[in-house]
């Protein structure tokens, strides 16, 4: 029996240019020592260390807030946000800002690429980066520290994260404008990223001030931990609506900042979804008139 022209172009058709950008984007990640070690293995070992530390005293209730949790499932719930801030926030930023420095976005600007499908695979590596590395840690944390979760308690758990990948994702992505080079990129970001992270009580509760505490509850970081902290709890209210009043207005924020002042190149004219040149920027100056 032959084979019709409409079944042979069935057979060869190759993958959509998205999906073909979602395998490069994986092959480039996960082929990168120095990504897989600051990405995705800092998470890993940052909860070895807390988690063996505080290993003798994971079954004591910690009150936190309105909330009892058991220590071991205090450090799970710090962890998870870290590892959560790290991979949407910091890698994004990270990357963004490394890529555009050295001109690759730039570059794909020239071909036929659409932007969606540029910044799609980048955002699908990004959540499928992070699938892994909670998955790990959450293995970690049932099968040696002691963690517990109730499956009463398990969808709020996903829905935090879930809103959290959604919040941090466009914050790394606004965030990747402020270093002005790829060498500023790591401290710049880190540089937020950290403080964010250790402020928002989810390893230690810390003794800040008012006017810090003030502060630090309206980060991204907090309301991101409260959520967390609420779904792991033994006790107390399961959903903080405040905290996720908050998540959404910083995903707001976010998204609004990273459409307005997005660059594909790091020149410093904006090469945005919606910037456009300034009038007049592309004229050649015209020769001056001189008299008869």
């Amino acid at each position: 029996m032959s084979v019709t022209g409409t079944e042979r172009a069935r057979s060869t058709r190759r993958p959509s240019s998205f999906w073909l950008h979602v395998d490069g984007e994986l092959k480039e990640f996960w082929r990168s020592p120095i990504t897989l070690a600051f990405i995705v293995l800092m998470p890993v070992m940052f909860y070895v260390g807390f988690g063996l530390a505080f290993r003798s005293q994971a079954d004591e209730i910690r009150l936190v807030g309105e909330h009892e949790v058991t220590q071991a499932n205090l450090s799970f719930g710090g962890i998870l946000g870290f590892a959560l801030m790290s991979v949407a926030f910091a890698n994004v930023a990270i990357g963004l800002a490394i890529r555009r420095h050295h001109g690759l976005f730039k570059r794909f600007r020239t071909t036929p690429v659409s932007p969606a499908t540029v910044m799609g695979a980048y955002l699908v590596n990004t959540l499928l980066t992070a699938v892994i590395v909670l998955g790990v840690v959450t293995a970690i944390g049932l099968l040696g520290m002691g963690v517990t979760i109730d499956p009463a308690r398990l969808p709020q758990l996903l829905a935090a994260l879930v809103l959290g990948f959604l919040c941090m994702a466009p914050l790394g992505a606004a965030a990747s404008l402020l270093p002005p080079n790829a060498d500023a990129a790591v401290p710049m970001v880190n540089g937020i990223f950290f403080p964010t992270a250790f402020l928002a009580g989810g390893f230690v509760i810390l003794p800040l001030g008012d006017t810090v505490g003030a502060v630090v509850d309206l980060l991204p970081g907090r309301p991101l931990t409260l959520l967390v902290q609420g779904a792991l709890s033994e006790s107390g209210p399961v959903w903080d609506w405040s905290a996720v009043a908050l998540l959404l207005a910083w995903s707001l924020l976010g998204t609004v900042a990273a459409l307005r002042w997005f660059r594909w190149a790091s020149e410093r004219e904006p090469r945005g979804f919606g910037s456009s040149r300034r009038k007049g920027e592309d004229e050649a100056p015209k020769p001056e008139e001189t008299g008869a």
